[in-house]
């Protein structure tokens, strides 16, 4: 409709009403041009919110235990974690047998045990602590460790 008006009004058309073709609007139509309105949907977009940040390895908590039969495998994995960067603060056994190399993470402290996860993935299991402990993390070697 646009285009039509604008091809009537080049040619001189528009204002003779008597001789330019007639584009009327359909009968109660407005002849003002529809302003653009915001639609709702009933549903809220969620706001976006600032995550925690992930702490640097230094001021993250180990606590590393043997979880199976063989000898000095907490002493060994705790170098390694030291060598990352992490404050390994325990090593010692575990008191029951793990297949899997487990990682136990305190309340608020998932963030980082998802980062000692990428660093360690033969860490393969992830679970927030059901008890208290000290350390942010406590990391028990299982049976499936390398």
């Amino acid at each position: 409709m646009v285009i039509a008006v604008v091809v009537l009004l080049s040619r001189g058309g528009g204002t003779d009403q008597a001789t330019s073709p007639a584009i009327s609007p359909r009968p109660g139509a407005s002849t003002k041009s529809p302003s653009p309105r915001p639609t709702t949907t009933g549903t809220t977009s969620p706001t976006p919110t600032a995550t925690a940040s992930t702490l640097a390895p230094a001021k993250v908590t180990v606590h590393v235990q043997n979880g199976t039969s063989r000898s000095r495998l907490a002493a060994q994995t705790a170098t390694k974690i030291r060598d990352k960067g992490y404050q390994v603060t325990t090593v010692n056994n575990a008191g029951a047998s793990f297949s899997k190399s487990t990682i136990f993470y305190r309340k608020g402290a998932k963030d980082e045990a998802l980062a000692f996860q990428e660093t360690f993935p033969e860490f393969t299991v992830l679970k927030e602590a059901t008890a208290t402990q000290s350390a942010m993390l406590r990391v028990v070697v299982g049976a499936d460790y390398p």
